[in-house]
């Protein structure tokens, strides 16, 4: 199932504010940060396989197989989630629907229970 990044408000208010200054002349200023920017607002997208998680950003796409999830919990106020996999490595994803992220994700990773609105590994 193929999961949509949240959409950021403030995100295409800085894009507009960084074409406001670039059009005002400062190109130096502007256009690197319209470079990150726009990078930085490429849609995302998150796709739960038969073997792991997926998730496609503008520079590629990073595999992360469910046996080495550890937990999935939000962050940063419930907008976004945090995904803790490997020994110490972790990623923060903004699905557009968390419950139908987590949902999904505690389908297809069975080692992971729901606890509260955490999933941790039942044996943690």
């Amino acid at each position: 199932m193929t999961h949509s990044s949240k959409f950021d408000v403030y995100l295409v208010a800085a894009i507009a504010l960084a074409i406001a200054v670039f059009v005002m002349g400062y190109y130096w200023i502007a256009g690197p940060a319209l470079l990150v920017l726009f990078l930085a607002a490429y849609p995302q997208a998150y796709e739960t396989t038969r073997e792991g998680l997926v998730i496609h950003t503008a520079f590629g796409r990073q595999f992360i197989p469910y046996r080495a999830i550890s937990s999935a919990s939000p962050a940063g106020g419930g907008s976004s989630v945090a995904i803790r996999f490997g020994c110490a490595s972790e990623v923060r994803i903004r699905p557009a629907k968390p419950d139908v992220f987590f949902a999904d994700l505690a389908a297809r990773a069975p080692h992971l229970v729901r606890r509260g609105e955490r999933l941790t590994t039942a044996y943690a």
